[in-house]
């Protein structure tokens, strides 16, 4: 059974481009959050994103319901390994999107877990926080970058030998090159735990101690969060568009 949750997305093409690549889809009732940043030229990311989490909802808004915990993850990579098809057979039909793909976290939560996957460089985080505790809270990105200088670092090389442009190089993406291979993750929340997916658009903005910051001392609605998280990364100069989705456990609900 989906544990009972509350949700907020935003969206936002940020300061310097025009369209927005970046997708994002919520169903609180069962517990489905997917997040997608598209690539490509003029438009094609942006279909590439939105064929994706239409792709996956399609498949997995039927299922969940029946769906045992244990046959999440064989759902899941199926949803993804579907988008995959898609995408690459849209840009075979059309010269102009030729090269298209994108990113892609998909989460369920159910009874207390989170479900992730995810390919490329968009990120899932869990922030938890207990009141009264020293630090205030604790942020954790849940899987790693699937990027070259995501691996260079993996096999020992010194972050500061590793030129910037590898972080925004993908090994992995949906709807271009190889099909991806995501490895499901899985973390426990609780009331005190938020869980945030969220494109590079942020991350690139604002660094995992602001974040941190940024949701410790926040007090008031999701809403109001995924707002304040977007404005940050536009006052640090939104270079991108800006994507988040923030999932809490629903205080006093069951599902």
């Amino acid at each position: 059974m989906p544990t009972a949750t509350v949700s907020a997305q935003k969206s936002d093409p940020g300061l310097l481009r025009q369209n927005n690549e970046d997708c994002v889809f919520s169903d609180d009732r069962l517990g489905l959050y997917l997040l997608a940043d598209g690539i490509g030229r003029h438009n094609a990311g942006e279909t590439a994103s939105s064929l994706a989490i239409e792709t996956v909802a399609a498949i997995m808004l039927p299922a969940l319901a029946a769906a045992v915990d244990d046959a999440l993850g064989s759902l899941m990579k199926g949803a993804v390994q579907a988008a995959h098809g898609a995408i690459k057979g849209r840009a075979e039909a059309s010269p102009a999107l030729a090269g298209m793909g994108t990113t892609l976290v998909i989460a369920v939560v159910r009874e207390g877990t989170a479900y992730i996957l995810s390919v490329g460089d968009s990120r899932a985080y869990r922030f938890s926080s207990c009141p009264g505790s020293f630090p205030e809270g604790t942020l954790a990105q849940i899987a790693c970058d699937q990027t070259v200088g995501d691996e260079l670092l993996s096999s020992g090389l010194d972050r500061e030998l590793i030129a910037e442009r590898h972080f925004h190089t993908l090994t992995q993406a949906v709807g271009c090159g190889e099909p991806p291979v995501p490895e499901l993750k899985t973390v426990s929340l609780d009331g005190h735990d938020t869980l945030l997916l969220c494109s590079d658009g942020l991350t690139d903005m604002v660094t995992d101690d602001d974040l941190q910051e940024l949701l410790s001392s926040h007090v008031g609605t999701l809403e109001a969060l995924a707002d304040r998280l977007v404005s940050a990364a536009n006052a640090r100069g939104g270079r991108d568009n800006v994507s988040v989705v923030l999932v809490r456990i629903a205080q006093g609900r069951t599902a």
